[in-house]
């Protein structure tokens, strides 16, 4: 395992907007835990978000490292920050668990892993599709040879979770919808949708979940991903067209302003193929709007497939085609008991499924950890394959999108 704090593990979390008290509300289920420092430019938020948790509020991160007694920096704040400030919070000594999308780019993707690797601190990066019962399931076929050799995965849309922090995670389906665009559909805030601050549009936003859960699933037993080698993909912005300002009423109006308002400026629609080393292929569908029913992520082999949304086992048996459904939950049920106290305790207060329970446990030296930090580095190999391929009119190699990340500077 590799790492075993000594228990309460100290957390300082950098961003006191949304996702920060959220993280701060979960951090207060999950037992070993204490926020310990919260940091936000904004002040005031620091010290309202501070004095929930009972902590201590800084201006800024680089003060909190100074100054706070911490076993691990989690960050949330907007996407385009993200490496700066993990890489200092690892060259502080501290552990780090960093919001998806890993970074803006993968160049600052790159610099955060090497800064993990240079200082032995371990780097999370969230996907809570890694831990769902679906991905459990279809993780636990094929790594038991159910479904051969894998040749095609679908990055699209599967079942996944909103954690509130105060019981039991609500089941939300993630990857490409039919309607959900942040700010314009009313949840969210106008950072989501600038390139600036976001980094890119729904090929960061839900495609990091959906395919970093692909890699893992087309990946090794241990989790480690295949090598991308080439990408070709499209991106289409289409909301804007929906909601054209001149002519608008009612809604649409509203609409139309918000997308103004908001200096929307990111793709909300896109499509991908994806060539590995080993041969296997991956397609990718994101879409925070889009005419057309959801499509399911799934997993497919010589020997079987896996459908993800909703979970079916495709196989062939006595020379009988198969379609199989699962009883997840008494699946999941029998997973966490057999995992002893600790386990059970997590399925009964509904935090099993929890990115941040598996960070904390694995702190604790209680779990193996998952991957993430090279799971979310490969997809941003696939992500940034599908901005480039879509910039350039053409299929992209490996190399052209990593090329000068090594020693990249951070400058973009």
């Amino acid at each position: 395992m590799g790492v075993q704090l000594t228990e309460p593990i100290r957390i300082g979390i950098v961003g006191a907007g949304n996702r920060g008290r959220n993280h701060a509300a979960r951090y207060d289920s999950i037992p070993g835990a204490e926020v310990v420092a919260v940091a936000d430019v904004d002040e005031a938020k620091a010290r309202a978000l501070a004095e929930q948790c009972g902590a201590e509020s800084y201006p800024d991160h680089e003060s909190m490292l100074d100054a706070a007694d911490l076993d691990a920096a989690n960050v949330c704040v907007h996407t385009t920050l993200h490496a700066d400030i993990a890489v200092d919070a690892l060259e502080a000594g501290a552990h780090v668990f960093c919001e998806k999308p890993m970074a803006g780019s993968y160049a600052d993707a790159h610099r955060m892993s090497e800064a993990a690797d240079r200082t032995g601190q371990r780097l999370a990066v969230q996907n809570q599709l890694l831990y769902t019962a679906e991905t459990r399931a279809a993780k636990a076929l094929a790594d038991a040879g159910e479904l051969g050799r894998i040749y095609h995965g679908i990055a699209a849309r599967s079942p996944g979770f909103a954690f509130g922090g105060d019981g039991d995670p609500e089941e939300v389906p993630l990857g490409a919808r039919r309607r959900g665009t942040p700010y314009v559909d009313g949840y969210g805030s106008p950072p989501f949708v600038r390139e600036e601050t976001a980094g890119g549009g729904v090929v960061l936003d839900l495609g990091s979940y959906t395919v970093g859960q692909l890699l893992y699933l087309m990946g090794s037993p241990d989790g480690d991903p295949p090598a991308v080698e080439r990408v070709r993909g499209e991106t289409f912005q289409t909301v804007p067209e929906r909601f054209d300002a001149e002519g608008g009423t009612g809604e649409s109006s509203e609409y139309a302003r918000r997308i103004e308002e908001s200096g929307y400026d990111v793709e909300d629609v896109s499509a991908a193929f994806v060539t590995f080393e080993d041969g296997s292929v991956l397609s990718v569908r994101a879409s925070w709007s889009r005419y057309m029913e959801d499509e399911s992520s799934a997993v497919v082999g010589t020997e079987g497939g896996v459908r993800l949304d909703s979970f079916e086992y495709f196989s062939t048996v006595a020379d009988v085609e198969m379609r199989a459904s699962a009883d997840l939950e008494e699946y999941l049920f029998r997973k966490q008991f057999l995992d002893g106290e600790r386990g059970r305790a997590a399925y009964e207060s509904g935090i099993w499924a929890d990115p941040l329970y598996h960070w904390v446990e694995s702190l604790r030296g209680r779990a193996d950890p998952l991957p993430t930090d090279d799971l979310a580095l490969e997809s941003m190999v696939v992500t940034d394959g599908i901005y480039r391929s879509a910039e350039l009119g053409r299929e992209v190699t490996r190399e052209e999108v990593v090329e000068g990340a090594d020693g990249n500077s951070g400058a973009e």
